[in-house]
C-alpha cells in the first residue's frame, strides 16, 4: 500500500477509526474493525519482538503496522526505534516527529512544526503542548483522516487536563471531554462520571463500576451491557475492548455499544499485547 506524506491539514470527515488488535502468546494476531467484529486473518507477529503498541498500530522489529476500519493490517516501510510518546492514531519518533494514522491504515509524517518538541501530555486522538513562550498549554487533536489541529473551548484550560484516555479526558475538577472522529471537543457536564478506574480508548469503568462509552461522534453514554459482562471482572482493556479473566472479550464499537466476541478456539486468556 502505498504511504503518503501529508503537508497540509484536510479537515473533510471520515468514519471514526475504532479498529484494534490483540496478538496471543503464540503470536496469532486478532484484529477489530469499527463495527466491533473480530477477525483472524492468519497473521502472526513475535510478541516480545513489538516494541511499540499503540491504538491502531504496532512496531515489530523497528517496522510500522497499521490496521484500517476493516481490521486488515498493512506492514508499512517506515522504521521506528525509539519513541517520546504515542496515542491510538499517532506516534512521537525520536526526532521529534509526528507520524499520525488515518482510518484507510495510510500513515503521514509532520516534520516542520516546533510544537512537537514542546509536547506535555500524550491521549489517544489528542495531545498536549506548550505554546512557543511556554507559558501556557494547548490542545490538539488528531481526527480520522491523520490530521492534528489545535482546539480551544472557553470551558477548557488545557492545562487542567488530569486523566488522559482515548477519545476523552478530564479535567483536574472532574468533568469529562470528548473528541470525535472529526477532532472535535466536547463538555460533557450534563454526565456525571466518578474517578476513573479503568481506562480504554473508547471506553472506561469508574470506581461506582459504571461503564461508559465514547461514540465516533463524540457521545458519552451508559451503554447496555452483554449479558456476560461483568466490569468487576475485567483484568485487561484496550483501545475498544476489554477482557475479563474468563478470556471473555467485549467490544465497543463506533457507536458506543458493547457486544461480547469471540473468533474460533483461540484462548483470550493468553493475550500477551494489546492495543493501547
Amino acid at each position: 500500500m502505498k504511504n503518503f506524506i501529508a503537508f497540509g491539514l484536510l479537515l473533510a470527515s471520515l468514519g471514526a477509526s475504532a479498529q484494534s488488535y490483540l496478538v496471543l502468546n503464540n503470536g496469532v494476531l486478532l484484529t477489530t474493525d469499527k463495527a466491533g467484529f473480530l477477525y483472524d486473518f492468519g497473521h502472526f507477529v513475535v510478541p516480545y519482538e513489538v516494541k511499540v503498541n499503540g491504538g491502531q498500530f504496532f512496531v515489530e522489529k523497528e517496522q510500522l503496522s497499521t490496521i484500517d476500519e476493516g481490521g486488515f493490517r498493512y506492514e508499512k516501510d517506515e522504521k521506528v526505534s525509539k519513541i517520546k510518546g504515542k496515542g491510538n492514531n499517532y506516534l512521537l519518533n525520536n526526532d521529534s516527529e509526528l507520524l499520525t494514522i488515518d482510518a484507510k491504515g495510510f500513515y503521514y509524517k509532520f516534520n516542520s512544526d516546533d510544537v512537537f518538541k514542546r509536547i506535555q501530555k500524550f491521549g489517544g486522538n489528542f495531545f498536549t503542548a506548550q505554546d512557543a513562550r511556554k507559558k501556557n498549554t494547548l490542545l490538539y487533536t488528531i481526527n480520522s483522516k491523520g490530521n492534528y489541529f489545535n482546539i480551544s473551548l472557553p470551558e477548557l484550560n488545557p492545562a487542567d487536563i488530569s486523566v488522559l484516555g482515548g477519545t476523552y479526558f478530564m479535567n483536574n475538577r472532574g468533568a469529562v471531554f470528548t473528541v470525535d472522529a472529526n477532532g472535535f471537543v466536547y463538555p460533557k457536564a450534563d454526565v456525571k462520571v466518578a474517578a476513573p478506574k479503568k481506562l480504554g480508548g473508547n471506553f472506561l469503568i469508574d470506581v461506582s463500576n459504571k461503564l461508559f462509552t465514547v461514540s465516533e461522534t463524540g457521545i458519552l453514554s451508559n451503554p447496555v451491557m452483554p449479558i456476560n459482562l461483568n466490569v468487576n471482572n475485567i483484568v485487561k482493556v484496550g483501545s475498544n475492548y476489554m477482557l475479563d479473566s474468563d478470556g471473555k472479550l467485549f467490544v465497543v464499537d463506533k457507536n458506543g455499544n458493547v457486544f461480547e466476541r469471540a473468533v474460533g478456539s483461540h484462548d483470550l486468556r493468553n493475550v500477551k499485547v494489546i492495543s493501547l
